[in-house]
Parts: structure tokens; sequence; C-alpha cells
């Protein structure tokens, strides 16, 4: 009996609610109910932003434009990695507080963000969609950008997850061949290993620059090539552009410099050469240019032990006359 009388009165009030309005006169009143096209061209377009970004429940019919713009800025801000304090499944067709609580929460985020687009919380409880878009539009971008950011991070760690309790098929077949890889690797490592062809002997006595040094050690494994090679700076590339003009002008020919640099390099690897041993010979042996220039040092300590003492001498002389 009861929900009878409720249906009743439910039909009752719809019906009365369904009349339409009357002036004092008794005629018809029409309502012009305009809608501005802008603002309902920027929200299919905010929608269709929030989809392409994979916000799906803004396809959901039944939500009012306050839910689907809502909530989809609340997806985005969440999906760029900041917090926001509104529950992403928050009631639908929430009261006036209840909004006014959730834009406010909303346009907070949006400095610490750095948004380049200003936007107040009546804006968005008002549905202004012409400022509000742009700030979508933002944060659609920068949702797909964390997106693309942490995919590659998230997929490898989804892939180390995997490995510690799988293995793939091509995993299987490269644990197969690892040891006989292995084995290979170290075969063609000891076959084609830096064989010590020449060695320089002891020269710890004689005064040698730290190039040379490098050069000597590199040429003992068969290094000939790549040596006494500097940069030249521009102020020497001048000098050499004059002087090749100037050759040109009184008809000599210029020298090329690959060619001079080439016959420089064959010189200084003959006369490094001539101070190192085969390795073949017996360690002890000491090569010519290394004897001469033992020889050379000591004969130069004699003749400066002689031209002291003889210095010494005449003083001593000088001396002892004078006191005559």
């Amino acid at each position: 009996m009861a929900s009878i009388f409720a249906e009743a009165t439910r039909k009752a009030a719809s019906a009365r609610f369904k009349q339409p309005q009357l002036d004092a006169e008794g005629q018809r009143i029409e309502v012009d109910i305009r809608e501005d096209e802008e603002q309902s061209v920027k929200l299919r377009e905010s929608i269709d932003l929030l989809l392409a970004a994979g916000y799906f429940r803004a396809r959901i019919k039944g939500l009012s434009p306050f839910d689907k713009i809502v909530g989809g800025m609340t997806w985005c801000i969440q999906a760029s990695a900041f917090d926001v304090d509104v529950d992403l499944l928050f009631q639908e067709n929430s009261t006036i507080g209840q909004k006014i609580a959730l834009t406010e929460k909303i346009v907070a985020v949006l400095p610490r963000m750095k948004c380049p687009h200003r936007l107040e919380p009546h804006q968005i409880q008002g549905l202004d969609f012409i400022h509000i878009y742009p700030v979508i539009q933002w944060l659609v971008k920068l949702a797909i950008a964390t997106k693309e950011e942490m995919g590659d991070y998230i997929r490898a760690f989804s892939e180390a997850q995997f490995s510690r309790d799988h293995l793939t098929p091509e995993d299987r077949d490269f644990e197969a061949r690892k040891e006989k890889a292995i084995l290979s690797v170290d075969s063609v490592k000891e076959t084609y290993k830096p064989q010590r062809r020449y060695k320089k002997p002891d020269m710890s006595f004689v005064r040698v620059d730290e190039e040379t040094q490098v050069h000597t050690t590199l040429l003992e494994y068969g290094r000939r090539y790549g040596l006494g090679r500097t940069i030249k700076t521009d102020k020497e590339e001048d000098k050499d552009s004059r002087k090749k003009a100037v050759a040109a002008s009184l008809g000599g020919v210029a020298t090329a410099d690959g060619t001079d640099e080439r016959a420089d390099e064959e010189k200084r690897i003959r006369a490094l050469m001539k101070g190192m041993a085969e390795t073949e010979k017996d360690e002890s042996f000491v090569s010519k240019a290394a004897v001469g220039s033992l020889l050379g040092s000591s004969q130069h300590r004699y003749s400066r032990w002689r031209q002291s003492t003889r210095k010494r001498e005449r003083t001593w002389r000088r001396g002892r006359s004078q006191t005559r």
C-alpha cells in the first residue's frame, strides 16, 4: 500500500514539473537556452586529449563534465609522479563544498609542477573550458613524457625480476654455448697476444725524456708508426703556409708536410732501434750505441775533472807567486 502511494506521489510531482511555465496572462513562457559553442568545442577537445592519454573513464556517458575533467586532471597529475590529496575514484555528483575542496587541492599542485598556465578553483567549478583546456593539454603532455621516461626503467626491472626465476629459449641456448665460446676467446687471446720482439737495455744512467721512453716501449712490441706526430697550432699552420707561399713565389718547390714527417719519423725509429737488442739474444747483451753512450759519458766526466784540476793548480801557483 505504501509503495503504491509513493509511486503515485512521484508521478504527480513529475507531472507538475513537466507543466509549462505560464506568465500572468496565462501564456506559455519560452525559455531561451544558450550554449557557448566555443566552450562545447573545448570540452570535446579536452575529453579527446584525456582519452588519448589513457584516461578511458571519460567515455562514461553517465558522468558529468565536472567529474570527467576533475578525474582526468587528477589522473594526469598522479601519472606525472606528483602527489595530490584527492581520491581518484571520488564520489560522483558531489556537493558544492566537495567540488570546491577538490578544485582547491588540484590548483595547489599545479605551481609545484611548474605549470605555465594559471587556473583558479572557480574556473574549474564553473566549467570554464576555455581556460581549463590549456592546463589539460600541458598535463597530458607531461603525463605522456613521464610514461616514456619510466617505461624503459619499468621494462628493465620487469625483465630482471623475470630472469631471477625463469629462462627464455635464447637464455638456454646462450648458457649451452657459453663455455665453448669462453674457451675459443681464451685460445685466440693466447695465440694473438702481444709478443715482445726487442728489448731495450737498462739505460737508467742516461737521461731520456718520457716521450722517447714511451716510443721505445712501443717499438719493443713491433709498433713502428704513429710516433712523433704533434698537433700543430694555428700560428704554426700560418707560418707553414707563408713559407710555402714564399717558396712558390721564388720559383721553388715546397715539400709536402706528410713526406717530411714520414722521413723524420723513419730517422727517429732507426735511431731508437740502434739501442735495442733482439729478445732471442742474451739479456746481458748491450748494443754498440749503449756502449758508445756509456763511454761518451765517462769521457765527458773525465774531461770535466781534468779542467777543474788544472784550474785549481793554476790558482795555487798564482797565490804562491804572490806570497814570494
